[in-house]
């Protein structure tokens, strides 16, 4: 197999997915604000664009390092909102299993949200040879990355020129308000929203950010129930 630099399928996979970025330019932004809101020292409120590399468990990091969470508690509540990720990894493992062990690796670092709809069918309706599938995901992922850490630290640099009054205490919730409405798609999602949300205003109190902890597992755990009541994937 031949891994020599696709330049074609570099520049496809940045047209593929680009579309796909245009929505997470301004979520980029939030949290880059939510950084500077919530006094988090600004090097490592930008560091975890890159460390985590995932928006909504990004977000949730940084309201815990905020709130003075515990290392625990933050590595913990990234895993659970990121599980869907193993998801995805299995659903490429497959196509993706002709590379060699170092590629898979570190090639699912990129695989996030929208990087996994385009490895998952815009490379073999062009050219499904491995080697343009590989630089096809990796073109693809770069874009998304640089972007992204672009637009959180845009955020970051803006946010000390934001007005006191202008205070972001509803952005967290409101993003994630947004993120959960996006995916809710049956009953199983509905329920796992609605429990989630509801401990997450409940539990805001909580020492160590253990609140948004809990409400992540205890809505998974009940859309998981619901999911196997209906025999439908949540």
């Amino acid at each position: 197999m031949t891994l020599a630099f696709d330049r074609r399928a570099c520049l496809d996979g940045i047209k593929t997915i680009w579309p796909l970025m245009i929505p997470g330019i301004p979520v980029g932004l939030v949290i880059g604000l939510v950084v500077a809101e919530r006094g988090v020292p600004l090097f490592l409120g930008w560091s975890t664009s890159w460390i985590i590399f995932a928006g909504s468990s990004q977000l949730a990091a940084v309201e815990l390092i905020g709130e003075g969470a515990g290392v625990a508690v933050i590595v913990l509540t990234v895993f659970f909102i990121n599980a869907r990720h193993i998801i995805y990894s299995a659903a490429l493992r497959e196509r993706f299993s002709v590379y060699p062990l170092w590629i898979r690796i570190v090639a699912p670092y990129l695989l996030i949200d929208q990087q996994f709809a385009v490895a998952e069918t815009a490379p073999e309706l062009v050219d499904p040879t491995p080697g343009y599938r590989l630089w096809h995901f990796l073109g693809a992922g770069a874009f998304m990355w640089t972007i992204w850490q672009c637009s959180v630290g845009a955020g970051i640099l803006i946010g000390d020129l934001v007005r006191d009054e202008w205070q972001l205490i509803f952005s967290v919730p409101l993003l994630f308000l947004g993120l959960m409405v996006l995916s809710i798609r049956n009953r199983a999602g509905v329920a796992a929203a609605v429990v989630g949300g509801t401990l997450a205003v409940v539990g805001s109190e909580l020492p160590q950010g253990s609140g948004l902890l809990m409400a992540i597992v205890v809505g998974m755990t009940v859309g998981a129930v619901v999911d196997q009541r209906n025999g439908e994937p949540l």
